[in-house]
Order: structure tokens, then C-alpha cells, then sequence
């Protein structure tokens, strides 16, 4: 008998996501140069938009942790009108139900993706804001079951994973064995302003999702 269950609920670690769903992560360095290659320079309006996005973000996590509708409103929102995602051939869909068939047992793993990002049906860019005072490590799991749920294609899939202080890039090719990785985490306190490299990453997996 099929049943239903939580992806919160039977994917808790990487471990789980191998056992799973068979996605293991690679240890090729060139697997997902999308991160840190060919990074277009900021002009200097993004440079303004950013200066007054950190205003803003530091002010409101000045008062403490950040719930995830404000990490939304706050960070996440901006960032995507700055790097076009907002704007066609982008669609926005919030939130997402997704669900994953495995095989032993047999289960539909299900969950809801905060922001979904898609082109021509296929699932550009994933985002899950966590409240940040919840590690953005522990998302992960999570939001790589949600990316191996996209529609079949051969075109990697990419996602971003935050919760409102630290921001970490995903890439998963589901050609052959399904393999993934992760980027360096782009933490946004004590001081240094990273919205900028941050930005900078979302404008090249923009390039890459309408070539």
C-alpha cells in the first residue's frame, strides 16, 4: 500500500538523499563552476539597490532573528527583482507542492517549496528561506529532495538556500547516477556586505537558465 509522507519526515540528512533517492555528491571541483566562474561585474545601480538592502536588512535583524515571512520580504524579495527573476521569461510561484515517488518502501515523499522559479516548465531556481536562527545546513536535505522532484530534462537544476544570514548555491544533474554540490556559504554578518557576490551568482545561473 502507498502511503504519504513529509520530506521533512524521511529526509533528514545527505546520507538520506543517496539512500533514498540515489543522489550522491560529486568531488569534481568543475561540477558546478556556475558559483564562482564568469561573474558579470555590478553596475553601479545594483551597487545602490544592494547598499540599501543591507540598511535594510541590518536594521530589522538588529531587533533579533528574522521569521522566514520577513527573510522573504526583507532579503529574498529584493534580490530577485535585482537580478531580473521577477521580470519575463521568469514566472514566480509561491509556495510549490512538490512529491517524489521511491520504491522501498513504497512512499510519496511530499513538501511545499517557499519560491519557485520557472521556465518553460522547467524549475530554474529554488529557494528555501529558513528563520535565521536555523542553520542553513539543515535545510539542504531538503531543498536537493525538492530539486530532484523537477520535471524530467537535461538541463541542470539550481537552487539557493538562506535564511536570511547565509546563502548557499546548489546545483543537481539528474543525467545518469544524480549527482550534486555546494558552494562556499556567503555569510552576510559580522560586517562585509556579500549581497553583492550573492547577486552576482543569481545573474549568472539567470544567463545560464535562458541560454
Amino acid at each position: 500500500m502507498t502511503g504519504t509522507i513529509a520530506v521533512t519526515k524521511r529526509i533528514k540528512t545527505l546520507n538520506d538523499l543517496q539512500a533514498q533517492l540515489g543522489l550522491q555528491q560529486t568531488d569534481d571541483d568543475r561540477f558546478f563552476i556556475e558559483w564562482f566562474e564568469d561573474l558579470a561585474e555590478l553596475e553601479d545601480w545594483e551597487r545602490s539597490g544592494l547598499d540599501r538592502l543591507r540598511s535594510r536588512y541590518l536594521y530589522h535583524r538588529g531587533d533579533g532573528a528574522l521569521l522566514e515571512g520577513t527573510v522573504n520580504f526583507v532579503v529574498v524579495s529584493p534580490l530577485l527583482e535585482l537580478a531580473g527573476f521577477l521580470d519575463p521569461p521568469f514566472k514566480l510561484r509561491s509556495p510549490e507542492t512538490v512529491a517524489i515517488e521511491i520504491e522501498d518502501p513504497e512512499e510519496t515523499i511530499t513538501g511545499a517549496i517557499d519560491v519557485l522559479l520557472v521556465r518553460e516548465r522547467l524549475w530554474i531556481l529554488v529557494l528555501e528561506s529558513k528563520r535565521t536562527s536555523i542553520p542553513v545546513t539543515a535545510a539542504l536535505p531538503q531543498v536537493l529532495a525538492y530539486m530532484m522532484a523537477a520535471p524530467e530534462g537535461n538541463d541542470p537544476i539550481f537552487g539557493l538556500v538562506t535564511n536570511g544570514d547565509t546563502f548557499v548555491f546548489l546545483k543537481v544533474d539528474r543525467r545518469g547516477t544524480p549527482q550534486y554540490d555546494i558552494s562556499e556559504s556567503f555569510t552576510l554578518l559580522p560586517r562585509r556586505n556579500k549581497f553583492g557576490e550573492v547577486l552576482r551568482v543569481l545573474k549568472r545561473l539567470g544567463r545560464e537558465a535562458i541560454a
